[in-house]
């Protein structure tokens, strides 16, 4: 058997050809294409709402549901605007109040210091008055009443109250009021009132 080239093109080429005319006819053997001819109403019908131009009424309905979807979006837009605003201030609200919360913080420390240095202070005062009571009480009254006189009579007070002897505060007194009775009467004064603070 003797093939030629131009038999097997020939083949091939009928083949080609045949294969959709056999392809269709075993469609519409099977019942899954199927050919009309003439006209039905019902498919008209279809292609013609598929193929026609919108009437007035469906281009204003369509117009308006574009309008709807354009403001929606931009309402959208507007809240997740508003939204990373809100989101923005809630974070700063929470720095300020984590910044005032260090801040109260601070100022209580600060607070305890202080107190404790007024603490100190007094402590210091106290004794510094206590030491010059045991000075002034030590030295004769003409010496010490004219140093004395030198301080506010609050301080003199002080100092006289904490004289370790009665007779030396007495003395001193005496002294202070030969120099100065005004002065003399005013010290005396604040030792009967502040008795019990001094």
């Amino acid at each position: 058997m003797n093939l030629k080239i131009t038999d097997i093109i020939g083949v091939g080429l009928a083949s080609v050809l045949l294969f959709p005319v056999i392809f269709f006819a075993v469609l519409l053997g099977t019942g899954t294409a199927h050919l009309e001819f003439g006209e039905d109403s019902a498919v008209r019908s279809k292609l013609l709402g598929y193929l026609e131009k919108m009437n007035p009424a469906q281009d204003q309905h369509d117009l308006e549901q574009s309008r709807l979807f354009e403001a929606n979006k931009k309402k959208e837009g507007e809240l997740a605007a508003s939204q990373a605003k809100l989101q923005e201030e809630i974070a700063r609200m929470e720095s300020m109040k984590a910044e005032n919360a260090r801040l109260k913080e601070a100022m209580g420390a600060d607070r305890k210091r202080i107190e404790e240095m007024v603490d100190q202070s007094k402590q210091l005062s106290d004794q510094r008055i206590e030491e010059l009571a045991l000075i002034y009480g030590a030295m004769k009254p003409v010496e010490s009443a004219p140093i004395l006189l030198n301080l506010d009579d609050l301080t003199v007070a002080k100092i006289l109250k904490r004289v370790p002897e009665t007779r030396s505060q007495a003395k001193i007194m005496a002294a202070i009021g030969a120099m100065d009775s005004k002065r003399a009467a005013a010290i005396t004064q604040i030792l009967g009132w502040k008795k019990q603070g001094l």
